[in-house]
């Protein structure tokens, strides 16, 4: 399980209470999610070998427990780790409340990752955003002006982030707080090239589908929770006034418009949002807890 954006906390709690039944066919509402936000790109959804896939062009990408393998490689599924599908809170979720066993477990996850990174398979996205090497991804991407900043990233957000830059304009004029957050930005990021911090899987940034909002000062305050884990031993249970903060209207605006943000997650990151429609499409289908605060 790659640590990173919405690890269920009921996987790393041992709560399966909290945990979705499995289907006689797992992947089912993931891959309709995934063939309605990408309309252009997956022509079809359908059961093959008595297993959900998916078509891109003209090659079938299989579930396979979560991997999104192409159909020919689906039995390694074992040597991946999953793209995230966990259920995202429509509203800010409580902060996550680990007695011993479950934070044991969280512990323990993050030292087996420790020992081996995971790995998650290049070959859907990839094909998916016409991205498999750095030569196609950068062949991809644009730079776009967002609310006064300056930000590179793939093709396929220009359409998303227009709309969100014209409602954080909008939003600037009317709210205040907005204003004042916005000033006090250093810079977004998109677009860059490297793996997760701890693994050895691509970053949406290198895709060019995520955006940073950097500040220029974080105040003393906690925006990641690998930074956090250095100083706070339960790091999860930082209080929402100790983190590093987006404005409820600037995530609302984001979140209308595709994206996902990493507040809401466990394994929390404030400052970062994922370009992920297909995510979007499952809210208030699971609990907060679920989505990992």
């Amino acid at each position: 399980m790659l640590v990173a954006p919405g690890v269920p906390l009921a996987l790393l709690s041992g709560d399966t209470s909290l945990t979705p039944e499995a289907g006689p066919l797992p992947g089912e509402s993931e891959m309709g999610a995934l063939a309605a936000a990408w309309p252009d790109r997956i022509s079809e959804t359908s059961v093959r070998d008595s297993e959900w896939m998916l078509r891109i062009d003209d090659d079938w990408y299989a579930w396979a427990h979560g991997r999104l393998l192409p159909e020919a490689e689906r039995s390694r599924w074992e040597e991946f780790a999953a793209l995230s599908f966990s259920p995202y809170p429509a509203t800010l979720p409580p902060v996550p409340v680990l007695d011993e066993e479950a934070a044991a477990r969280v512990r323990e996850h993050l030292r087996e990752e420790e020992l081996n990174p995971p790995r998650r398979s290049e070959a859907f996205l990839g094909r998916l955003l016409l991205a498999g090497t750095r030569a196609e991804t950068e062949k991809r991407m644009v730079t776009l002006e967002v609310a006064g900043f300056t930000v590179t990233v793939h093709e396929r957000l220009k359409g998303p982030l227009s709309l969100v830059s014209e409602e954080l304009r909008a939003l600037r004029k009317a709210d205040p707080s907005v204003a004042a957050f916005l000033r006090g930005l250093r810079e977004m990021n998109g677009y860059n090239y490297r793996y997760v911090e701890g693994t050895r899987s691509r970053s949406f940034h290198s895709y060019g589908i995520a955006v940073d909002l950097i500040p220029r000062s974080y105040g003393g305050k906690h925006a990641y929770w690998m930074w956090a884990m250095i100083s706070v031993r339960d790091w999860w249970a930082i209080p929402y006034e100790e983190r590093w903060m987006v404005p409820e209207p600037v995530v609302e605006v984001f979140e209308r418009h595709g994206f996902v943000w990493g507040g809401k997650w466990l394994f929390f990151d404030t400052m970062h949002f994922d370009y992920r429609p297909d995510v979007l499409l499952t809210v208030g289908s699971g609990t907060p807890e679920e989505s990992g605060g």
